[in-house]
């Protein structure tokens, strides 16, 4: 994996003496920040860099590859091999220890510049048009998987006791499969991924796609890829892609779903709210200590 990241540099390297200048601007991006480029479009690499978009593509042409999804893919799969969780954590713990301060300070301040830059991600229309889909479906589905089920599970919790059938899709293989096959097109799927497009998420993608069901995706980097399989992406900026990353930023965005579907039916939210607590004791099953969650 090393030996690909240093060929490719080598590559790069050696067709500098006959790049542009914007060129070598593109060049020197990749050389230090190859993973944050790995799943970006033409036109997003040159607006970061500061080029245009023709020189991204003469760029891709001039160090030997076929065009620019050609190079993408290169840079995708040197962003695989490279970024595992011991990588990613073995640059934060590194980050972490070269700043001054407490550990507490330095990763709450982390967090808050991450939740600023969603504020600025994440279009007002698309974030309604997110919350649209959920209250017009029959029924709410949402995957999730590793680290990030939590999401799922969060959700499947309040939308539920709004009285909105909410299904968490947190399995894999034959068991993701069993509640995949009752998806229909009357319900609305909510998609949280990560990084690493893997088998389950590209299935229920597609399954969705197929049968017609409304997609909305929660995501850092994969909206490129799946942004002809989805109705909306949110996008959940969490940092550079090649460190270590919390939930802070997409669980924010959860909870910002959860109470908009609240403020939008609040007479309904708060009936069903009220029906649950009225069960509840009615049943004597609403006693403390008795896996009764908050």
């Amino acid at each position: 994996m090393e030996t690909e990241l240093s060929d490719f540099r080598r590559r790069l390297e050696m067709h500098l003496p006959g790049l542009s200048k914007g060129q070598r601007r593109i060049a020197d991006y990749l050389l230090t920040s190859h993973d944050e480029a790995a799943f970006l479009t033409a036109a997003d690499l040159a607006r970061r860099i500061g080029v245009s978009e023709a020189t991204i593509v003469r760029f891709a042409a001039a160090i030997g590859y076929e065009g620019f999804p050609a190079l993408r893919r290169q840079l995708q799969e040197l962003f695989r091999n490279q970024v595992t969780p011991a990588v990613r954590l073995q640059h934060k713990l590194a980050e972490l220890s070269g700043n001054q301060g407490h550990i507490l300070a330095k990763v709450l301040d982390m967090e808050i510049q991450y939740l600023a830059e969603a504020g600025h991600s994440i279009a007002p229309a698309d974030f309604d048009r997110a919350v649209e889909i959920l209250l017009g479906a029959r029924r709410v589905f949402v995957y999730a998987g590793g680290p990030a089920a939590i999401l799922a599970d969060l959700l499947e919790l309040r939308l539920r006791r709004f009285g909105i059938f909410t299904l968490a899709m947190t399995e894999s293989g034959r068991n993701l499969v069993e509640k995949l096959q009752l998806l229909e097109g009357t319900d609305a799927l909510v998609v949280a991924g990560f990084h690493h497009m893997n088998r389950e998420l590209r299935v229920v993608a597609e399954r969705a796609r197929v049968i017609g069901c409304r997609t909305i995706l929660l995501t850092d980097i994969l909206g490129t890829k799946l942004s002809d399989q989805v109705d909306v992406i949110l996008a959940a900026r969490r940092g550079p892609v090649s460190t270590f990353h919390s939930l802070t930023v997409p669980m924010a965005i959860t909870n910002a779903l959860i109470l908009a579907v609240a403020m939008a039916r609040p007479e309904v939210s708060l009936a069903a709210l009220k029906r649950m607590q009225d069960l509840r004791a009615a049943s004597g099953l609403d006693l403390p200590g008795k896996n009764s969650a908050a």
